[in-house]
């Protein structure tokens, strides 16, 4: 029998990461105009390894955008009754962690702490 954490590592080596290039060009344009997305965006945000991998994109495709260098920042946040949940955030935008969590909070309709 396997160890759990040698089962844990194939089921992560094994799980397939896709980003559409439409989505990626979208939470650009979403963070350029209010700063920030989540999972009422993009639902496979609910997925914590989808979600960083959506933050390296973005940041990737901000990278790549001539004259454009903003703060992308992934942060998750504990909410009331265990939940936790994922936002990619212009800092410069945002300004705070604590700002993001009460924007993450009403997007997702959650209670802060």
């Amino acid at each position: 029998m396997m160890p759990v954490e040698t089962k844990t590592k194939i089921h992560e080596d094994s799980k397939k990461l896709v980003y559409d290039d439409s989505d990626v060009k979208k939470a650009m344009d979403l963070i350029r105009s209010r700063g920030y997305v989540t999972r009422a965006d993009f639902n496979k945000m609910d997925d914590v390894d989808w979600a960083e991998g959506f933050d390296k994109k973005i940041e990737d495709g901000f990278i790549k955008s001539e004259g454009e260098d903003p703060y992308v920042y992934f942060e998750q946040f504990d909410f009331k009754g265990g939940d936790i949940d994922s936002i990619i955030f212009d800092m410069d935008q945002v300004g705070t962690r604590e700002h993001a969590l009460d924007l993450l909070a009403a997007a997702i309709k959650q209670n802060a702490y």
